[in-house]
């Protein structure tokens, strides 16, 4: 799920978590031909699902929605975990989700899951989830709800409203530096920095500090370093994240 996500983390699901979802009717027989049933069927009722609205971690993604003429039908739904994957050194996992139960707004109902719940996804994982659906009595036409509810871990919320960069007596704040995240306790994840606005050409810096609860693990390249080339400019600064949720700004001290 990547969950870093530029300022609107909390408010949408990253839609990488979710591929198009694919269903197809399942026509009850009752003993006589499919065939015999289904124009019976569809003079009976008409279910126009006009989109899947898929509801985790408090956000929600729209996938396509379809046509349903029998009373059961089948949606498939592969969910990836790639929490924080954009912002994690190569060599570190990110946190693995636990998805204990889903759920699905009236007049629908859920048959059966398949893989059972609870079922876990590791990180930059990913299972397809086979739901089947029983398909209300009357004409219908709108969205469908399903939530989908991961059980409690050790992940924790990590909210960077803004990025500011302090050397000497200036003071720069990043750009479009906020994002939202989830992780686990104590994670180690990647910021990157621009410092060609705040260290001039020839200068060099040998320490980095950043504001609690935030420590720095690391940086890439390794410190000391000297602005004496265009790439020079550029640094990955790997910060260890606190053992609870964080909503506030980051301040790093360039010396």
């Amino acid at each position: 799920m990547d969950m870093f996500v530029k300022k609107s983390g909390i408010d949408e699901v990253p839609a990488e978590h979710v591929e198009q979802a694919e269903a197809r009717s399942e026509p009850q027989v009752d003993g006589k031909a499919a065939d015999e049933q289904a124009p019976r069927q569809a003079a009976q009722k008409k279910i126009t699902i006009t989109g899947i609205n898929l509801r985790f971690m408090g956000g929600s993604h729209q996938i396509k929605g379809m046509e349903v003429g029998a009373d059961t039908f089948e949606i498939r739904i592969p969910f990836n975990n790639r929490i924080g994957s954009e912002n994690l050194p190569d060599n570190l996992k990110g946190p693995k989700i636990v998805l204990s139960r889903m759920t699905v707004d009236p007049p629908f109902r859920i048959i059966s899951i398949s893989p059972t719940l609870p079922a876990e996804v590791e990180y930059l994982g990913k299972v397809v989830f086979t739901l089947k659906m029983a398909a209300p009595d009357m004409n219908w036409e709108g969205p469908m709800n399903v939530s989908l509810t991961s059980e409690p871990s050790n992940n924790i919320t990590i909210s960077i409203k803004k990025v500011t960069l302090h050397h000497g007596d200036k003071t720069v704040e990043l750009e479009d530096s906020g994002v939202t995240s989830s992780m686990q306790k104590s994670q180690t994840f990647k910021q990157n920095l621009q410092l060609y606005k705040i260290i001039s050409f020839g200068d060099e810096v040998s320490k980095i500090e950043v504001n609690e609860p935030f420590l720095v693990a690391s940086t890439e390249p390794a410190l000391p370093i000297k602005a004496d080339r265009k790439d020079s400019y550029i640094i990955s600064l790997y910060l260890k994240c606190p053992e609870f949720s964080y909503a506030g700004d980051l301040d790093i001290k360039l010396s």
